[in-house]
């Protein structure tokens, strides 16, 4: 069994979400080039002027990226999430205490309906609060529960949870026009560029969970780091005050 009080090194698993979210920035970047092509191809449609091989050839382009960034979605999603609920589990080992949300609620969230519009966000500012090296002291204090719990949302946690709720909301709005029936050339056209405007906001959101994972492994690491620092100093003086 799990020893709860213990601290779990998220390093690997951040890495692998490291690694995943950039393979999804990098196809993200691919199936703007390849949509691009498509909305080229779309216009001499107008025209009556490609062959059925550029348009079958261009069918399987986009069929191949769409498959590969479904895989690398779930993939990074799984990934994340599991960085994610062993952040929050680590908050208790690494000095904080009374905290409003569980290590579940870092992935349940994401799958309530209505709920997984703010649950997520709260959570990550939980975690980002909790795992802030600099505020050890004030967490190990009598009221450090109370002053944690009413710290705003910091910028990037906001700017990450905006972008995500963003692409959300332009996936699920690509996969409604993708299911019409007979769409006519300006159709495929706007659904095309919405396909393009959706992968070229991933970047971005891309870049800035890179930066949240990173910037919050990190502090746990120096929060760790100072916990041992703050009890090899206490230990002498607590030896001092029992002999005296």
């Amino acid at each position: 069994m799990e020893d709860r009080s213990v601290v779990v090194s998220v390093n690997g698993r951040a890495r692998w979400t490291k690694a995943l979210l950039l393979a999804t920035l990098v196809i993200s970047l691919v199936g703007v080039f390849s949509g691009l092509l498509q909305l080229g191809l779309l216009e001499q449609a107008e025209n009556g002027d490609i062959s059925e091989a550029q348009a079958a050839a261009n069918d399987a382009r986009q069929q191949l990226i769409g498959i590969v960034q479904v895989v690398l979605y779930l993939a990074t999603g799984v990934a994340f999430l599991a960085w994610f609920h062993r952040v929050h589990k680590n908050l208790s080992p690494l000095g904080g205490r009374e905290f409003k949300y569980s290590p579940g609620w870092a992935v349940g969230g994401f799958f309530v309906p209505f709920l997984n519009l703010v649950r997520p966000l709260q959570v990550m500012r939980e975690a980002w609060h909790g795992s802030d090296p600099a505020g050890l002291e004030r967490d190990m204090g009598s009221s450090g529960p109370s002053v944690r719990n009413h710290l705003g949302t910091p910028t990037l946690i906001g700017w990450w949870w905006a972008f995500f709720l963003v692409s959300g909301f332009l996936g699920n709005t690509i996969m409604r026009l993708s299911f019409a029936e007979n769409p006519t050339l300006g159709q495929l056209k706007r659904l095309t560029s919405l396909m393009v405007f959706s992968d070229l906001w991933d970047v971005p959101l891309a870049l800035l969970a890179i930066s949240l994972v990173s910037r919050i492994t990190s502090w746990q690491d120096l929060r760790l780091a100072r916990m041992h620092e703050l009890r090899s100093t206490a230990l002498p003086l607590l030896k001092v005050a029992k002999a005296s």
